[in-house]
């Protein structure tokens, strides 16, 4: 995507309160002083910081002049997003791969002179090689010509087939050829747990029992994502035969992970506590990847009783612990 003449305008508040996907506005003008669409974020159908429908006759002045400007997108901190909604950048980096231009993205819960410090979005930009190239839209840009793409994702509604081919090249070159090099050595089972998170989206009553019985079956790792770097979770995709555990961000490396032959990557077996917990992104991402990765529904078939549920996670999903750990041994004898 080209603009001529186009201006990027910088996050700033707009003095709602909730909800919060209102509480900021940012986003992109064309020369005729339209928004550019293709810049907005979304999730679902719901507009996430759109910048206003009606915007002042005046025209926007000042700000910084650039002749060349590269967007990348919007960078959210929770891991998910993180990984997913910058694919902006993924179609850009190839073409632009060895330019020294910076590459400009919105950045709405950085404070105003603020600098980037948040530990997963800089591992995560160390991996893609461009961590001295990084620069937030501070102030609006008058931008000669705006370089930037459509999204290849769109959170609960679609993956685009080009997403593949971009989130694989995405990684720096350096990275790539590291993961490359690494190979699977025995048939062991790595088994993503989250039982030892104290905050976060969604906590699994009964994940501590599922991992007491997993430590005694020999060829399973318990690992604990949190615990590892981007790259070392990576790396599990090329050192393990198979990767398991439930719906969690850790389990969308994969989709990034290098490969020449797509059978030298682990197969992924994603647990889901009943239908209502598959979101529908699991579903889109396999199906434009064609991984043909196994999803287990543990739904129980009879309620258990009321557990207190912590302010500390958004949700609590209660599953059949039993059918959980009776997969995991299957799979480790096989």
């Amino acid at each position: 995507m080209i603009e001529r003449k186009a201006r990027l305008l910088p996050t700033r508040r707009t003095g709602r309160s909730d909800p919060w996907w209102t509480t900021r506005k940012q986003g992109g003008l064309d020369a005729e002083g339209r928004t550019i669409e293709a810049l907005n974020d979304l999730r679902g159908y719901r507009p996430i910081y759109q910048l206003p429908t009606e915007l002042p006759s005046q025209p926007i002045k000042g700000g910084k002049q650039r002749g060349l400007v590269l967007y990348g997108g919007t960078v959210f901190e929770h891991f998910g997003h993180l990984l997913l909604d910058l694919s902006r950048l993924y179609q850009l980096l190839p073409l632009f791969r060895k330019s020294r231009e910076p590459i400009w993205f919105h950045y709405p819960s950085l404070g105003e002179g603020e600098s980037i410090t948040h530990p997963l979005v800089n591992d995560w930009f160390e991996c893609l090689g461009i961590i001295k190239r990084v620069q937030v839209v501070r102030r609006t840009l008058q931008c000669e010509h705006l370089i930037s793409s459509e999204v290849l994702y769109r959170d609960r509604r679609f993956v685009s087939t080009d997403f593949p081919l971009a989130a694989r090249r995405a990684l720096a070159p350096k990275l790539r050829r590291k993961l490359l090099s690494l190979q699977a050595e025995s048939p062991r089972i790595a088994y993503l747990s989250r039982h030892q998170l104290s905050s976060g989206t969604t906590y699994f009553e009964g994940e501590e029992e599922v991992v007491e019985a997993l430590k005694k079956i020999s060829n399973i790792d318990i690992i604990c994502p949190e615990e590892l770097t981007i790259e070392s979770k990576l790396s599990l995709y090329r050192r393990y035969h198979l990767v398991a555990g439930f719906a969690q961000a850790a389990l969308l490396l994969k989709y990034f992970a290098p490969f020449r032959k797509q059978s030298e990557l682990a197969e992924q077996v994603l647990f889901v506590a009943g239908p209502q917990s598959l979101n529908s992104n699991w579903v889109n991402l396999d199906k434009a990847f064609g991984f043909g990765d196994k999803v287990v529904d543990c739904s129980l078939t009879q309620e258990l009783a009321e557990y207190p549920e912590s302010k500390a996670f958004q949700r609590h999903n209660r599953f059949n612990t039993g059918l959980v750990i009776d997969t995991m041994r299957e799979l480790a004898g096989r």
